[in-house]
């Protein structure tokens, strides 16, 4: 598999204060603008890139990632055309038509280039000689090819332009030698001055617990952006702020899940930027790159990683991370845009990524074994065993590496590279420290926050299949813990309850107190041995319990209470013995021992008097237990 094709790399300085025009214009560049056949690495976000590209004196096609970058830009600007679905083919050719715009700036998404490029067809518009095509964000073909294939559609028409070029703060390297054949170059932005956002990286093995902190330490915020890559997760925060009596939040996301927001009664989400911001502002993966916020309140940003929830929710620091703090164009007095930038992410150790070498591998492989199928359906004449092999031809890995004309899609082999490249940050809290090390764009405030009960360990337990199999599962935590320490604090009790139980039954709660008191009385190996039955765990306890209590009951500072409340030769109603001996059992925790004659009897000379008189009453004479403890 072809690697990354090194690009002559050149630069450009750009000082404090300065646009990339600003930049264009003091090195003579052409229009003031983005040079033809280069990958512009811009750096940093909001530099200008795509108004340089917009005030350029030739006619321009931008490729934008997603629509509220376009509807942000063309909205209320009759000289800047804006196409995605809601955008019809007759606005579009009057557009090109119209001779009041000298320049032309379309604006559009991957998917309804086509279109534009169709109509210009119909009317003799050379787009290939005539515009310049910017593939804005361009990280985002590679990121996004797997769940949006027609992200990649223009890249093909891209190589036609006599004019074009890639930008981003964030471009990705790429293994497409079209870009080398064509005389592509880097063109690398360098900021004369320091540009370094301060982050603070708290990397966890319980999101759920992080983030609510966090929450409650911004509290006094007048802004907190959470950027979040999963409509589900958002729905959780969502819900935990609406517990709070907490109605002040937007949500923005696509349409698709702007829907099921509103189908779970969450009303106030939104498919483009909607100003003003709430108090809690909730952003999906559509507002992390190109779209700008522009407001008058400093932001408290936190990016949030829960994979417990989705694999997808995975930052990558070199990418996301920049272009995310990067949507705030605001700078206030201080000279800030944000408040403060913070990184949540929780971590899994088992989920062990593909060497750059080993993914090459994997692509090797799964290639031959296309080939050798591929050649056995051509070979193959019976009917039966072809359409079998075209079957099997199509499950086979290598398909998501190649488009419907089974040529290989450059970018989705990028693709692949790059979830790896990724997923190996995310295996341990090091190396995702040592990611945001590498790119020497954060300083960086680093903690790590463990608990007892991870949302890893959590999600297992709820997923037991029975609660014989979730008693089992909770007893490898408890067996943890017991060996550490021989019995449970409150606290510990307090967070196993708040932890696994507060979405079960009265009876499961009832049956797992009863699971940590058979741990802390009788040891692991003895419920172990019960096979986890409650009815079993009972008999155990209950026998445990009595040992204990007949244990107690002869105990010194029990016998002390005992002679102090009932003095030897003194006759005593039966009822007062009853009720005191039941008193002081009950102040030393004896529950299980049965209060009557006998019992009097294990600790005095008693007899029972049956005098006119003295019926029912018990005369007790020397103090003399049957037993005496040791404390």
């Amino acid at each position: 598999m072809t690697d990354f094709i090194p690009l002559e790399t050149r630069t450009l300085s750009i000082n404090k204060d300065e646009h990339l025009s600003d930049a264009f214009a003091r090195e003579n560049y052409y229009c003031n603008s983005i040079p033809t056949n280069c990958i512009l690495d811009k750096t940093l976000p909001g530099l200008g890139a795509t108004y340089s590209e917009i005030f350029a004196k030739r006619n321009s096609i931008i490729i934008e990632p997603n629509i509220p970058v376009i509807t942000g830009k063309a909205d209320n600007n009759d000289k800047i055309l804006g196409v995605y679905e809601k955008c019809t083919k007759k606005t579009i050719k009057e557009y090109l038509l119209n001779k009041e715009i000298k320049y032309k700036k379309i604006l559009c998404t991957p998917e309804s280039y086509l279109r534009v490029k169709k109509i210009a067809s119909t009317i003799q518009i050379d787009l290939y000689e005539d515009y310049f095509m910017l593939f804005d964000e361009c990280e985002k073909i590679t990121q996004d090819i797997d769940y949006r294939a027609q992200i990649s559609l223009p890249i093909t028409d891209f190589f036609y332009y006599e004019n074009k070029a890639f930008v981003s703060a964030t471009p990705l390297d790429t293994r497409n030698s079209k870009f080398e054949q064509q005389g592509f170059y880097k063109l690398k932005v360098e900021p004369q001055y320091d540009y370094k956002k301060d982050l603070t990286l708290i990397t966890t093995n319980s999101y759920s617990k992080t983030i609510i902190k966090k929450l409650k330490e911004l509290k006094d915020s007048e802004c907190i952006c959470v950027f979040m890559n999963s409509t589900n997760g958002i729905n959780k925060l969502i819900n935990h702020l609406e517990e709070q009596e907490i109605k002040d939040y937007k949500a923005f996301c696509s349409r698709k899940s702007e829907i099921k927001f509103k189908d779970r009664e969450i009303f106030q989400s939104y498919e483009n930027l909607h100003l003003p911001l709430a108090k809690y502002n909730f952003f999906t993966s559509r507002f992390f790159s190109a779209v700008d916020i522009n407001i008058d309140k400093k932001p408290d940003i936190i990016i949030v990683t829960d994979l417990c929830e989705a694999k997808y929710t995975r930052i990558d620091p070199f990418t996301n991370a920049i272009q995310i703090y990067g949507r705030f164009r605001n700078t206030f007095p201080d000279g800030k845009t944000f408040n403060s930038l913070t990184h949540i992410a929780d971590y899994d150790e088992e989920d062990k990524a593909f060497t750059e070498s080993e993914t090459e591998s994997y692509i090797s492989q799964s290639k031959e074994d296309y080939d050798y199928i591929k050649a056995e359906y051509t070979k193959e004449t019976d009917n039966g065993a072809k359409a079998a092999i075209h079957d099997a031809l199509k499950n086979l890995p290598y398909q998501q590496f190649i488009d419907e004309d089974e040529t290989i899609n450059y970018f989705k082999v990028d693709n692949f590279y790059d979830d790896e490249r990724v997923k190996n940050y995310y295996t341990s809290p090091d190396e995702l420290l040592k990611a945001y090390e590498n790119t020497k764009h954060f300083p960086i405030t680093h903690t790590n926050e463990k608990y007892e009960f991870s949302d890893r360990w959590l999600l297992q337990y709820k997923r037991g299949d029975n609660p014989t199999e979730k008693r089992k599962f909770l007893a490898k935590k408890l067996d943890a813990i017991y060996n550490a320490k021989n019995e449970f604090t409150p606290k510990e009790v307090e967070s196993i309850k708040n932890d696994i139980l507060k979405d079960e039954t009265n009876t499961v709660v009832k049956e797992f107190e009863l699971l940590i008191d058979a741990y802390n009385k009788l040891g692991s190996d003895a419920v172990r041995n019960t096979g986890y039955k409650i009815k079993s765990i009972k008999a155990l306890l209950k026998k445990y319990q009595k040992d204990s209590d007949e244990h107690k009951m002869f105990t010194k500072p029990v016998l002390d209470a005992i002679i102090e409340r009932f003095s030897q030769y003194k006759i005593y109603k039966d009822k007062d013995l009853r009720e005191g001996f039941a008193e002081i059992f009950k102040g030393f925790d004896i529950t299980t021992i049965t209060i009557n004659t006998s019992t009097v009897k294990k600790y005095y000379c008693a007899d029972p008097l049956k005098g006119k008189d003295t019926k029912g009453c018990i005369n007790l004479k020397n103090f003399a237990p049957d037993h005496k403890y040791d404390d």
